[in-house]
């Protein structure tokens, strides 16, 4: 198959500035490829395809692919491709094929469209809708809601999987009661089908922010083993909270069972969208094998209509500050890592579990680590007292109120 086009095919286009972009390309496509198919697609991940070994691909030169760097922040330390403009030649159970994506900024944002390129239409039909059905399932990744479109997170699914429960300090029966009420969930299709009840779980995970909430919900993902989705960010400059919502749940039920992570729901759902994610959770809406895991520092600040009303979050587990045997075992897991560099006493370590009292999880993390670093400065120094002194530094930043100045 001959496919050729001028190296200032998409320039060109652009360079007219059409009102309908995809219908400019389109119309060129047919007059420069006479005798060929080009199907017109909104989203085709061909890249995630070959990943699964059902295709090959490579990277053609005509029209010039453009594509720019970005890094990945110091967390996922690297440099990612974002295309803009690439012509891939494809083959496919023996066949060829071409795959043109552009892309382009609207005053909606971000706006793609793909074309198969094909001896056929029914050739290009086909590889479309395998394409769609083998790269629905996100696999090795978790999809990341944000900016009104979804993302696939490698990096976040393998923080999910280096999670465990075993590692989660909680009271021992909340984590068992937890972990068995999902379990018995997933095996329970049949008697809720029996019991004429839609088979679908919430679960509001509530407390003051560091103490294990997010770590609960990355080690229960990982434990359920199902397609897992997290809502970053509902927020969109053009895009109403109710359109951004139905993506969000129409994805979710793409996937059943799945489950939907809505981390601070307090600020995700608001006077605005409220009445519409109410009716996603359980109005019309059909939510069979649909888990919905949410969190939130602020109860306070959530509509009683969702929080108090067992169809929407079946379950709410609370998430108190630690207790002096969790705070005691927290300080113990750190001075058994730091043994080999520096002396930290049992007694100093459970001294310093009994006068914490108001710390969370996240607060005690910081204590070693602040203490950590001082030592760090000067070894010559006692890392009990160290400990001491940061822990009443640590005491005093929480308990300090910022008061208006005076007129």
């Amino acid at each position: 198959m001959n496919f050729e086009l001028p190296h200032d095919f998409i320039v060109n286009i652009f360079a007219s500035t059409p009102f309908d972009i995809p219908l400019a390309i389109d119309h060129a496509l047919r007059e420069q490829l006479p005798g060929l198919s080009a199907v017109m697609t909104n989203s085709l991940e061909v890249r995630e395809y070959e990943k699964l070994g059902l295709c090959s691909t490579e990277l053609h030169s005509q029209p010039q692919p453009l594509v720019s760097k970005y890094w990945g922040g110091e967390e996922y330390d690297r440099l990612y491709d974002s295309w803009h403009m690439a012509s891939w030649r494809t083959t496919w159970n023996d066949a060829e094929l071409f795959v043109l994506y552009v892309s382009w900024e609207t005053s909606c944002g971000k706006q793609s469209r793909s074309w198969v390129i094909a001896e056929s239409e029914k050739l290009a039909d086909d590889f479309i809708l395998d394409v769609a059905r083998k790269t629905n399932d996100p696999g090795d990744a978790l999809l990341v809601f944000r900016s009104g479109h979804w993302d696939r997170s490698r990096e976040l699914y393998q923080t999910v999987q280096q999670s465990s429960f075993d590692d989660l300090i909680l009271d021992e029966s909340l984590k068992a009661s937890i972990r068995a009420d999902f379990a018995r969930f997933l095996k329970s299709e049949q008697q809720y089908a029996d019991l004429g009840l839609s088979w679908r779980r919430g679960a509001l995970l509530i407390g003051p922010p560091g103490n294990g909430k997010t770590h609960c919900v990355r080690a229960l993902v990982k434990e359920l083993g199902i397609p897992a989705l997290y809502v970053q960010s509902l927020k969109h400059r053009y895009f109403e909270g109710e359109q951004l919502l139905k993506m969000v749940f129409d994805r979710a039920r793409e996937l059943r069972p799945s489950v939907l992570i809505m981390e601070d729901l307090d600020s995700l759902v608001n006077e605005q969208n409220q009445s519409f994610f109410l009716n996603q959770l359980d109005g019309f809406e059909k939510n069979h094998g649909l888990i919905v895991l949410a969190t939130t520092n602020h109860p306070d600040r959530i509509d009683s209509a969702i929080i108090d009303r067992p169809s929407r979050f079946d379950r709410k587990y609370h998430f108190q500050l630690p207790t002096t045997e969790q705070r005691r075992k927290f300080i113990d897991g750190w001075r058994e890592r730091l043994a080999e560099r520096l002396v930290w006493s049992p007694d100093s370590a459970q001294k310093t579990a009994e006068q914490t009292s108001e710390f969370s999880f996240a607060y005690l993390k910081e204590l070693v680590i602040s203490s950590l670093l001082c030592w760090n400065a000067d070894p010559t120094l006692s890392f009990d007292q160290i400990v001491e002194e940061q822990r009443k530094l640590l005491a005093n930043q929480m308990r300090t109120v910022e008061t208006p100045a005076s007129s």
